[in-house]
């Protein structure tokens, strides 16, 4: 399981972000709402597939990323 933190606006505002995690399943990036346990592994179950185009790193370790899209709850 690969994760990291993803910030984002979720009005558009540049002036309001929040912070989320960020998980990639098969190498599709999702915003994780909600999580919960199977088989005491941690799974999403609440999310939103985010465009890669969008989505930028904004560490040199990978853990944190800046999306500039536009998310639909």
């Amino acid at each position: 399981m690969q994760f990291a933190r993803v910030y984002y606006s979720p009005k558009g505002s540049p002036t309001q972000v929040e912070a989320g995690d960020l998980y990639f399943a098969r190498g599709r990036p999702l915003l994780v709402l909600s999580w919960r346990r199977r088989n005491d592994e941690p799974v999403p179950e609440d999310w939103v597939e985010l465009d890669p185009e969008k989505l930028e790193r904004a560490s040199s370790n990978g853990t944190i990323y800046r999306y500039e899209g536009r998310v639909r709850r």
